[in-house]
């Protein structure tokens, strides 16, 4: 099946991004798309209070869109154990057509690799007579290689190592206290290499001879197969790890990006490429084959169109389409692709207007993610983003969630601003958007609240962590907007080289890095178009 298509919107996700990546997910997937909805960060208190109001799962974390090896969807699982038998590794790579196997442990990490050859050169210098003696083996690998031919006549077979040597028809006075003998229905020794003290014996015979019963007490195992054929079966049953050799190889795990081990396997003379899990255990043998071809991750962008505000590695992937509210800004692709966009104030109402054009009812829940997304972004109606398209469509919404708008958006907008366990820098970073403005770099953080008192009563720890971002990422100007969802305006604590920016914007002289902005609530429409006017003339 086709790889999913990935939905999210942007770094630092507010409601909007979050709720209309899960709603736009749900239309597609009911059109034919496979999609999945992620995020690109942590959710805030608010999208928290709604996806749990409407049982609905936090979609999972997505940290880079650049492919890496567990990506890919055309790989190789076959590996060998260290305790397995050289024949059945020789099988498999038969079968397979492999020159060579990762190696596991009980645990399923990997230890070595071994290659065909190697295997080769095992049989080469294999004396039969000391096999169980120069390399442990078991009588399980013995059985292994032998049970598609054997059957047990008499006793019980056994289990372990073997301890001693692999005896053939010639040499039954020679037999010793452990020894496996293999011998014929025309030698007439079984009862002596039982006294002799075997511990097992294989009978070859035709597969259509009569076997005579033998009065014996150790284990008797007929073998459909010829003398020389089951020596040859048995030296095979030499566990892996027996002849295995010390080698450095390469192997890569499972988050290694593709365009770093490119050059690796192209310039290697190795062919497989083990690939491990984090905890070491194999994941997959991979080969050049399986990269040459391998495609770009499918996305769709929602509420954000820019590559700052957009998942690490988005150059790589291939866009299918972006559904947003906002201003296009350093944006290219090397492809067509499909755009939405509107003048509204909220993503959630765009998409909501193609439910509507596809002639599809959002169920309870969706309809109630759309609908908290529309009443987040403009503040249940208050922000000069919003527009009459939002409203009706918020209120329609309503309908189908069977909710009291007004009563449920100040229970969720409440719920968002409870800042009492976040950290300094997760309060400037949970919905901060950085912007180019000219010549100078900024960042502009906002946050919902009813006690911007209350937070300013940690402005030295606020200070201290906005400096901290403004010295790691060389921003001119980083501005926190701290909105009074009551009051219907923001109070605003400006740091950087450039903090002239914001006293030209918005016509307002700083008092210690801050001053209030009376029914300024929107970040889109009223602080970054300002001072991206005050920019232009500086």
């Amino acid at each position: 099946m086709k790889e999913k298509v990935l939905i999210f919107g942007h770094k630092n996700p507010d409601t909007d991004s979050i709720c209309s990546a899960i709603a736009y997910s749900n239309l597609k997937d009911q059109l034919g798309l496979n999609t999945k909805a992620v995020r690109l960060g942590e959710i805030n208190k608010e999208t928290e209070f709604i996806l749990n109001h409407f049982n609905v799962a936090t979609p999972q974390l997505l940290t880079t869109i650049k492919p890496q090896v567990k990506d890919l969807t055309k790989v190789e699982k076959e590996l060998i154990k260290e305790t397995d038998s050289i024949q059945k590794a020789l099988e498999i790579m038969t079968t397979e057509n492999y020159s060579s196997l990762p190696v596991v442990n009980k645990n399923n990490k990997l230890e070595n690799m071994i290659h065909i050859s190697e295997i080769a050169n095992a049989y080469l210098e294999m004396s039969t007579r000391d096999i169980f003696l120069d390399y442990e083996t078991t009588f399980e690998n013995v059985w292994e290689t032998l049970k598609d031919d054997a059957v047990v006549l008499n006793g019980v077979y056994p289990a372990g190592k073997i301890e001693g040597r692999l005896r053939g028809v010639s040499e039954l006075a020679k037999i010793s206290k452990g020894d496996v003998v293999i011998t014929t229905l025309f030698s007439g020794h079984i009862k002596n290499a039982e006294k002799a003290g075997a511990k097992i014996i294989f009978l070859c015979v035709d597969k259509n001879d009569e076997i005579p019963d033998y009065d014996i007490n150790i284990p008797l195992v007929r073998v459909n197969k010829g003398i020389f054929k089951t020596f040859k079966m048995i030296s095979q049953s030499v566990p892996v790890k027996a002849i295995l050799k010390h080698k450095n190889f390469f192997h890569f795990e499972t988050t290694d990006f593709i365009e770093d081990i490119q050059d690796i396997m192209k310039d290697s003379s190795q062919t497989n490429f083990p690939v491990v899990n984090k905890d070491g255990t194999i994941f997959s043998t991979i080969r050049s084959k399986h990269i040459m071809n391998f495609g770009k991750n499918e996305v769709i962008l929602v509420d954000h169109n820019e590559n700052s505000q957009s998942v690490d590695g988005i150059e790589t992937a291939k866009i299918l389409e972006i559904v947003d509210h906002h201003k296009f800004g350093n944006f290219e692709t090397s492809e067509p692709l499909m755009i939405r966009a509107s003048a509204v104030g909220c993503t959630s109402t765009i998409i909501y207007g193609l439910f509507k054009e596809e002639g599809i009812t959002p169920d309870k829940t969706i309809a109630g993610l759309m609908l908290s997304a529309i009443l987040s972004d403009t503040l249940i109606f208050k922000s000069p983003t919003c527009t009459p398209k939002d409203v009706e469509a918020a209120k329609e919404l309503a309908v189908i969630a069977d909710l009291d708008y007004e009563k449920y958006g100040m229970e969720m907008l409440i719920a968002g601003t409870s800042l009492g366990d976040k950290t300094p820098d997760e309060i400037i970073t949970m919905d901060m958007k950085e912007f180019s403005m000219g010549k100078f770099q900024t960042a502009v953080a906002q946050i919902n609240t009813v006690d911007i008192d209350g937070l300013l009563n940690n402005r030295e720890n606020l200070e201290s962590a906005m400096n901290g971002m403004i010295d790691e990422n060389n921003y001119d100007l980083f501005l926190l907007v701290m909105t009074d969802i009551v009051n219907n305006g923001s109070k605003i604590l400006a740091l950087g080289n450039s903090t002239e920016l914001v006293e030209k914007g918005f016509n307002v002289e700083l008092e210690t890095g801050t001053a209030w902005l009376d029914g300024v609530v929107s970040r889109k429409k009223q602080i970054v178009p300002f001072l991206m006017a005050a920019s232009q003339g500086m």
